[in-house]
């Protein structure tokens, strides 16, 4: 089995971020009232059902520290070293358990997101997607669920012939309008729940046609190139052999605001207060100062050191294109400097001539700064040390792409020079020695 786990989080921004997708917010309960995520619930539902042994997590590399953090150690993990979507990430997960566990090429994989509102029964669904694909001949099996209304954000499958609670796939459409969603709600259309099952072999055969290797290590030198696509574009609304299986339990994707906030355990998460009056509100607050909500209905406010929001729960699903037009606001006009905020925490000078500069900076989200190791002719020469605590960076070396993560060092000698850009809000320590010719 492959967990999903490698999404970015803008659409439940402030909380979640490029580093700290939503499947980590600690925002349930678990039975003991503890504060749980999206994530460690999958984890224990897998471990209930005596699933999880069979299991590896596909994430990106920046998201590693989280994911020990949240499981411990005994997860297994497929590190995505820069984030390509779901078919490069479920194809580089594959290869991984054909070559490196050595999973056969007629074994049975199934593929699920952990970002799901499910109960253990939808693992009962699961467990019935390769007896589908035996029965039907199917080249992918797909889990649907009845549509609660239009919704423009999941994909639609269309059944065809039906043997109970398995069926054959006449269509797969991926987020049609709401228009034509409606239409095939009409059609019998069922809610894709993200669900995949396949044999090992049919993907590594997609990858070979694509021109791409099969092996994991081949594969994953080649990563970075990949084109960014999902895994229901790029393989089933192709796939003209397709099976389903009916989830008849309750499912909700918690991708916004809206439908997260229906399966709290309360209204109020960290400092806060609604006022009498107020209707359908939740707060969320990771700062340390008090939220007061007054006469406010349907609305939630999140505060983080990222930011705050106050949206209407109606209007949730708009954060992300909301968040980018804000985030282009942000960005530094052509030919504009940057204002890095630098602390200077020591400065020291050396018997050898040398000097040492200790500084910790910190970019904000879209914010970038080139670093170059040069001195002028006649003050020596100038070594950089780069060492990144916290946050997620897209960073380039001397032309050359470099995955970044919370712990990466780099050094920059004589001439070296880097470009980086803050994914997330980044924090650095950097060290500069001048030394004497």
């Amino acid at each position: 089995m492959i967990l999903l786990s490698g999404g970015s989080g803008v659409r439940l921004w402030p909380l979640s971020n490029e580093q700290r997708s939503k499947q980590f917010l600690p925002l349930f309960k678990d039975e003991r009232a503890r504060p749980v995520s999206m994530l460690q619930r999958v984890w224990k539902q897998l471990e209930r059902r005596g699933m999880r042994r069979s299991a590896v997590i596909a994430a990106s590399a920046g998201q590693c520290h989280l994911l020990r953090e949240q499981l411990g150690e005994e997860a297994e993990l497929v590190l995505e070293p820069s984030k390509r979507d779901t078919f490069p990430a479920i194809a580089l997960s594959v290869s991984y358990l054909h070559s490196v566990r050595g999973v056969p090429r007629d074994e049975y994989v199934a593929v699920m997101p952990v970002d799901g509102q499910v109960t253990d029964s939808f693992y009962d669904a699961l467990d019935k997607l390769p007896a589908a694909l035996e029965r039907t001949g199917a080249q992918v099996a797909l889990m649907g669920v009845r549509p609660a209304f239009p919704s423009e954000k999941y994909g639609y499958l269309i059944p065809d012939r039906c043997e109970g609670d398995v069926f054959t796939v006449r269509q797969f459409y991926e987020k049609p309008s709401a228009d034509r969603a409606a239409r095939y709600i009409e059609l019998g259309g069922l809610w894709n729940c993200g669900v995949f099952c396949f044999r090992v072999g049919f993907l590594l055969d997609k990858l070979n046609e694509l021109g791409l290797p099969s092996s994991y290590e081949r594969l994953l030198s080649q990563y970075d190139g990949l084109e960014c696509r999902s895994f229901d574009y790029a393989v089933l609304e192709k796939e003209r052999s397709l099976a389903g299986v009916m989830y008849d339990g309750p499912w909700k994707d918690l991708g916004t605001w809206s439908t997260l906030t229906e399966e709290m355990s309360g209204p109020v998460t960290g400092e806060g207060f609604i006022a009498d009056g107020c209707r359908n509100v939740h707060i969320v607050n990771e700062l340390k100062v008090p939220i007061l909500v007054l006469g406010l209905s349907d609305v939630v406010v999140a505060a983080s050191d990222e930011g705050i929001l106050v949206a209407h729960k109606e209007e949730s699903a708009q954060l992300k294109h909301a968040w980018h037009q804000m985030m282009e606001g942000k960005q530094p006009k052509r030919g504009e400097s940057v204002r890095v905020q630098r602390q200077l925490l020591d400065q020291s000078a050396f018997a050898d001539g040398s000097v040492v500069t200790t500084s910790k900076l910190r970019l904000e989200t879209g914010e970038q700064m080139e670093v170059e190791a040069l001195a002028e002719a006649d003050k020596g020469r100038k070594t950089i040390s780069l060492t990144v605590l916290q946050g997620l960076l897209g960073l380039t070396v001397n032309g050359e792409e470099a995955a970044s993560s919370p712990g990466l060092q780099i050094t920059l000698e004589h001439g070296d020079r880097a470009r980086l850009r803050a994914l997330a809000p980044a924090e650095l320590i950097e060290i500069v020695r001048m030394t004497e010719i």
